[in-house]
């Protein structure tokens, strides 16, 4: 199951995308010279962007699913993610929440309102 430091806060429906993450090379030529020289200079992170639909038996409880990003992740601090296929992720950070403009009502679910978030790799 997805997680972010371990908690749930994705809601139901998750969708994650965790393109392979980038190496950054140094090209090199020199004259008089044939060929490139090429150097490896290490990972710079990448980014997951998720989708999910945050659900909660009353608006209040779906104000407290969505106060788990804007407050308690939106803190500049790297976390575990997991993904949907659980692959963990170390040194991640919350860089944007997304919430769509309108709440619905389900009688199953209660309050439920789709939304999509990045987090930035830092390795």
């Amino acid at each position: 199951m997805a997680s972010f430091n371990g908690s749930n806060i994705f809601g139901r429906a998750v969708t994650m995308v965790s393109p392979p993450i980038p190496v950054e090379r140094q090209e090199n030529t020199f004259p008089g010279v044939n060929g490139v020289e090429s150097l490896t200079m290490g990972t710079r992170g990448g980014v997951t962007e998720v989708s999910g639909l945050l659900v909660g038996a009353s608006s209040a409880d779906l104000k407290t699913a969505e106060d788990a990003f804007r407050t308690t992740y939106n803190n500049g601090q790297p976390y575990t993610l997991v993904d949907t296929f659980g692959t963990s992720w170390t040194d991640v950070l919350l860089e944007s929440y997304n919430p769509a403009p309108r709440v619905r009502r389900d009688q199953t679910y209660g309050y439920c309102r789709a939304c999509s978030a990045r987090f930035r790799h830092l390795i």
